[in-house]
């Protein structure tokens, strides 16, 4: 049995010795156990094994850079004992595949330009990337500035997946976020698209990116929902104008609080309100509650908004608010949904039994 492997020229040497001072071990036991076996029918005593922390010490070996890169070693390793058992011998054959290529893409993108984007505000553009190679196309994407290749500079762009590898024949999407947090004169960048092996007469990806960006009256940092998109599925969708403050309440007659806070980006301050607009099928008392109705809002600080969702009976929920800035006629509509769940609670022994007892 046979191995056969290729090494490092700095790995052939050490194998090599490690061989032949393993050989020179065996060989002196040899010898040993001969000469005592000879000793014991009346001849001199043989030499003891010599041990192995006895053993010369290794030599260093100066490593030749002169020499292959690749040096091919057969290695004959002992087999165990055994017994052949005849007509039980067969030949096996292992084949193997190389493939042996550049990598090559297919991209239509070269150019984005987003539409003028509110600040804290997100749009997204999608493009595809398609390996035309026979390998794997490794890639990773950086974002520098036009006026300066070298350094990175994202500003409000994004790119996911950043890192990755893409089949052969397969394709990949990939999506391009435009975020701005402040107003700037130039948003100009370059996404660039580094492939490993690239094919010598292939060009890099290069795409240019820009996009506009402009100041809003005031912004609310709201935690994502998904009432919106449940709407849709059930084929009652809500109103874009809405945004939506969500509640979850573990049972009925709980007090549970939503907190959030609105941004005043601009360079004035300004006076706010909240105003619930009521629903004429509505008897019962109403069971949300806006803690903060007016307040002042300074330029660039952020204010502290607070509903309560008290329900005292089970099931969804909804109740429509309006927030006004009168000094700069703005309205803004809401729409806030609370639902019960069901507590579920669970018992860690499901019997108990006493044992007999005396009266």
């Amino acid at each position: 049995m046979k191995t056969v492997r290729m090494v490092r020229p700095s790995e052939l040497k050490k194998i090599m010795a490690e061989r032949e001072a393993e050989e020179r071990r065996r060989r002196e036991e040899a010898e040993a156990a001969q000469a005592a076996a000879k000793g014991g029918k009346g001849g001199k005593p043989g030499k003891p094994p010599a041990k192995k922390e006895d053993a010369a010490p290794e030599e260093d070996y100066v490593i030749d850079e002169s020499e292959e890169p690749t040096a091919e070693l057969i290695d004959t390793i002992p087999e165990p004992e055994h017994e052949k058992a005849e007509g039980t011998e067969r030949s096996l054959a292992l084949k193997t595949t190389l493939v042996c290529d550049y990598a090559r893409f297919e991209c239509s993108t070269n150019k984005m330009d987003f539409k003028p984007t509110l600040m804290y505000a997100q749009r997204t553009h999608k493009f595809t990337i398609k390996n035309t190679s026979l390998i794997n196309l490794h890639y990773n994407f950086k974002i520098t500035s036009p006026h300066s290749f070298d350094m990175p500079d994202a500003g409000p762009y994004s790119i996911v997946p950043k890192r990755g590898e893409i089949a052969p024949g397969c394709d990949d999407n990939f999506q391009v976020k435009f975020s701005p947090i402040e107003i700037e004169p130039d948003f100009n960048r370059v996404i660039h698209a580094n492939f490993l092996n690239l094919d010598p007469a292939s060009e890099n990806l290069e795409i240019r990116v820009d996009g506009i960006a402009e100041r809003p009256v005031i912004h609310f940092e709201l935690p994502p929902s998904t009432y919106r998109e449940s709407k849709e599925k059930d084929m009652t969708p809500i109103d874009t104008k809405f945004k939506v403050i969500e509640f979850e309440s573990l049972g009925t007659n709980i007090k549970n609080t939503r907190r959030f806070m609105a941004v005043n980006p601009t360079g004035t301050g300004y006076e706010f309100e909240w105003e619930e607009v009521p629903l004429e099928t509505r008897k019962n008392k109403p069971l949300f509650k806006c803690l903060t109705h007016k307040g002042l809002i300074l330029s660039g600080k952020k204010s502290e908004m607070v509903f309560e969702y008290t329900p005292d009976h089970v099931g969804e929920h909804e109740s429509h608010w309006i927030f006004r800035i009168p000094s700069e006629n703005i309205v803004q509509n809401f729409l806030v949904v609370g639902r019960v769940n069901e507590p579920n609670v669970l018992f860690e022994t499901g019997k108990i039994k006493f044992g007999p007892l005396l009266l």
